[in-house]
């Protein structure tokens, strides 16, 4: 039984940290890889730590500095709706 509940906690745990890498805002994963790879570290998990390091910050759209135009509408398109025939 101890082997059991030890394999059960070794998967629980790695996939909590999964988890917690794969949803932490981007700074505070880009902060955490900079600190990690001062460790001796397996090369795999020291390719995942440095693409996190040289990940670009942010979403992936023209950037929060773009000034929006609020006045501008969208424009419009016709939608039209065909109903089907009652039997």
């Amino acid at each position: 039984m101890a082997t059991q509940s030890l394999i059960v906690i070794l998967l629980v745990l790695g996939c909590s940290l999964y988890a917690l890498w794969t949803l932490m805002p981007a700074v505070a994963r880009r902060f955490l890889a900079q600190r990690l790879l001062r460790l001796p570290l397996p090369a795999a998990w020291a390719a995942v730590f440095q693409r996190a390091v040289k990940q670009p910050s942010g979403c992936d759209c023209s950037g929060c500095d773009k000034v929006v135009d609020l006045q501008a509408k969208p424009a419009t398109q016709v939608i039209r709706f065909h109903p089907q025939r009652k039997s």
